[in-house]
């Protein structure tokens, strides 16, 4: 009976040895690398994805894996986009039956040109207004965090938030307004854009505000300045 006890013991220090250390370190690995990629090209299948070793840690109060990446780079024919890290959480039932089933997901860019990012954007999904937008941006460098969920058909539901910042961005419309010197932050999130702390050269005039948002009502738009 003791020794029985004493396994016993064992076995459960040796368990929860295990589930601290995945709890505090996680695991690394490559090898659920596609599982991964394939649920983020569900955004849009143009979408792939580079990924190098991604980290596993357990998070044992709601039985969920967070997963994250740091530095992948999202590949589009010859364009690639350098982010800074991607996470993601899934059960842990699914984890451990190999059916990965992404409810959200957290993309956290590096300073990127503006430029890129238009380009990027452009070939997943081409419109008029990023035709003029990419003609008239000059330069400027862009970061973001972008957070979506998914509902049950892998669809971005409408409860999203990118949130970020511009640093010394410069746009040149049609030659009768150019704008140089943009710096702000900006979160956006469905019908309603919000920018904060900017400051710009229009036409060589200094320019600041600490507060502009921009929301959608029905058919039209609202703007409240600070």
């Amino acid at each position: 009976m003791k020794k029985i006890i004493k396994i016993l013991i064992i076995l459960i220090i040796t368990f929860a040895g295990i589930v601290i250390y995945l709890s505090i370190y996680g695991i690394k690995t490559e090898k659920f690398n596609n599982e991964i990629i394939k649920n983020v090209s569900k955004i849009n299948k143009k979408i792939n994805l580079s990924l190098n070793e991604v980290n596993y840690l357990l998070n044992p109060l709601n039985f969920s894996i967070n997963i994250s990446a740091k530095n992948p780079k999202i590949l589009l024919e010859d364009k690639s986009l350098d982010l800074s890290d991607i996470n993601t959480n899934i059960s842990l039932k699914s984890f451990i039956s190999n059916q990965f089933s992404i409810d959200d997901l957290k993309i956290s860019t590096k300073e990127i040109q503006i430029k890129d990012l238009i380009s990027l954007t452009r070939a997943v999904k081409g419109s008029p207004q990023l035709f003029v937008l990419d003609s008239i941006t000059k330069e400027g460098l862009i970061s973001a965090n972008i957070n979506l969920k998914f509902d049950l058909d892998g669809e971005i539901k409408k409860n999203y938030q990118i949130n970020g910042s511009i640093k010394k961005a410069k746009f040149n419309i049609f030659n009768q307004v150019e704008i140089e010197n943009l710096n702000l932050s900006f979160d956006i999130s469905k019908n309603q854009l919000t920018l904060r702390k900017i400051e710009t050269d229009l036409n060589s005039i200094k320019l600041k505000s600490p507060l502009i948002k921009i929301e959608k009502k029905k058919k039209y738009f609202s703007l409240m300045e600070k």
